[in-house]
């Protein structure tokens, strides 16, 4: 009897195993034959897709977008590499115009398509860019893409992907940066340059304008419509003393790790995990996570301030303005939040390249300065923005900047679209970035040199007409996501500008590197400045200190 039992028993192990493996194999079968079809798929739609017949940025774009276009997101590339192979590709169907600058008997083709992932183009025409950002185009904003800069799960405005809810929000948000609501925040502003100003009068050796300008654009970002706290960050305080708010600089550090977050986030969170646990271990710098969560608490201090039904204020608020149009109370506090990276990485970029170029041209600075002086200093928007040298110098340097270099994804609508003779299926994501377009070398010759020329006579007296500098001058983009704070950051250019000038001789920190003589392109009062070298996220970020020297001006 007890034999028999073992034999069963050992017979039902036998049964067990064998099902077992027959199970194994059959599973194991079935996720070969899932990871078949899959590769069978990805070699389907490179080479059977409409895209197919369009250009690949390089080997294996149309397979994976892992294998050419995160490559050069990561390392900050992508949106230098693509412009330099939209002219050396182009789509070999479509016999495009040439973007020629008046008469040239030279022509040069643009590729205006080109292929960085299986189901993705670049484009790089300004009437492409027309179609696909005009009012009630159809092509939506890519989820996947603005889902990244969404703050505690509720889209701001320009994380808003549904085109209705963007404008219904847009609506709201227009009574704060109206023209003539800007203008109330002049004498705002003008406190906060006076502050800057007086920290770097107490500078006496060298420095990099770069860090600065960022304090200053903090500063004035905090106690802007956007917050209106009473809880300022004091980071030009911190900068004069050779300190940073950690808030401000992780939350910019953090925008050079998207590509990651978006293809790999679970490395992206292993990986702040294990920064957070050495830099507590080291006890020498802040961490990514613990300078986010700062700035996390201290937007909530920040709205908890503006709760206070005792505080008055003079300037529209931002968080008061949206939870009386209906907007949730936390959406409203993710809006200002998602505003602060944008608010104070590109201008004040722009403010540091313009000095930065002023530095080496003592020339044009002293007659900015009698131009100033003509006015009698003015602060106003309306004054400042009719000089045609500081006019010119804003404009000049918010195109030579490029600040914002982020590309903007779009979903093609239903039905697909015929783009340069090419059809683009629906589904589709076409992405390109307004920095191309201010560095078009037809609609800017030369684009990489700081030039005001570019925008006045020779004699600096009158504004110059240019309808092709103008069609590409995008520097806030355009149609219905043209940025909404453009009037806020050219009053504060203008203003910056013109007190630094006023109350400073701006020299280079070493005359002897100076820019290279460009033959012909000198005029007898300038001289053209080459863009520092950079790397670009969703903002450029200079590789390169921009020292400068001061000293108080010399007032004649």
């Amino acid at each position: 009897m007890a034999i028999l039992v073992l034999t069963s028993l050992v017979a039902l192990c036998i049964v067990a195993v064998t099902a077992f493996k027959v199970f194994i194999i059959s599973k194991s079968s079935n996720l070969q034959l899932d990871r078949t079809i899959d590769t069978l798929q990805t070699v389907t739609k490179a080479h059977a897709s409409p895209l197919s017949r369009i250009p690949n940025a390089g080997w294996g774009a149309g397979y994976s977008r892992l294998i050419w276009a995160f490559r050069q997101e990561y390392r900050g590339n992508v949106t230098l590499e693509l412009p330099k192979l939209h002219e050396t590709l182009g789509s070999p169907v479509f016999p495009l115009k040439p973007l020629t600058r008046v008469a040239t008997d030279s022509i040069v083709l643009l590729g205006p398509l080109i292929r960085i992932g299986p189901n993705e183009l670049s484009f790089y025409s300004i009437d492409i860019y027309d179609t696909v950002h005009k009012v009630n185009s159809g092509f939506v904003k890519d989820p996947r893409n603005y889902g990244e800069f969404v703050q505690d799960e509720h889209p701001a405005l320009f994380s808003i992907t549904d085109p209705q809810e963007h404008a219904k929000r847009r609506r709201i948000l227009g009574q704060l940066f109206s023209r003539s609501n800007i203008e109330k925040l002049e004498g705002l502003m003008l406190h906060h340059i006076d502050n800057f100003v007086s920290a770097v009068e107490r500078r006496s050796v060298s420095f990099d304008i770069g860090p600065a300008c960022r304090a200053l654009e903090a500063d004035i970002i905090c106690e802007t419509p956007r917050y209106d706290s009473a809880l300022p960050l004091s980071a030009v305080s911190a900068w004069s003393k050779g300190e940073e708010v950690a808030l401000v600089s992780k939350n910019d550090e953090k925008a050079t790790f998207l590509p990651l977050m978006m293809n790999f986030p679970l490395l992206y969170s292993t990986w702040v995990r294990v920064e957070d646990f050495l830099c507590h271990i080291e006890g020498l710098r802040t961490s990514s996570k613990k300078g986010l969560q700062q700035y996390d608490e201290w937007t909530h201090k920040a709205w908890v301030r503006n709760k206070d039904p005792g505080r008055k204020s003079q300037f529209p608020n931002l968080l008061n303005v949206m939870v009386s149009a209906g907007v949730p109370t936390q959406t409203a506090l993710s809006e200002a939040k998602e505003n602060l990276g944008p608010g104070t990485d590109t201008t004040s970029a722009s403010l540091a390249h313009i000095l930065y170029a002023l530095s080496w041209n003592p020339t044009y600075q002293q007659k900015l300065y009698k131009d100033l002086a003509s006015h009698g200093f003015p602060t106003d928007f309306n004054t400042l923005e009719n000089i045609p040298r500081l006019r010119a110098c804003v404009k000049e340097g918010i195109r030579w900047a490029g600040a914002s270099v982020a590309m903007l994804p779009r979903v093609v609508p239903k039905g697909g679209v015929e783009l340069c003779g090419n059809f683009v299926p629906e589904g589709t994501i076409v992405t390109s970035s307004p920095v191309w377009y201010l560095r078009d070398k037809y609609a800017y010759p030369n684009p990489e040199l700081f030039n005001p020329y570019r925008w006045i006579d020779d004699y600096g007296l009158n504004t110059t007409e240019d309808v092709l500098r103008d069609k590409f001058y995008i520097a806030f983009s355009k149609g219905a996501n043209t940025c909404i704070a453009n009037h806020f950051s050219y009053l504060e250019l203008y203003m910056s500008v013109a007190k630094m000038v006023a109350n400073f001789e701006i020299s280079p920190a070493n005359e002897r590197h100076g820019p290279a003589q460009v033959a012909g392109l000198s005029n007898a009062d300038w001289q053209p400045v080459q863009l520092p070298k950079r790397k670009e996220w969703v903002s450029a970020v200079v590789t390169e200190p921009l020292l400068i020297k001061t000293v108080p001006r010399r007032h004649v």
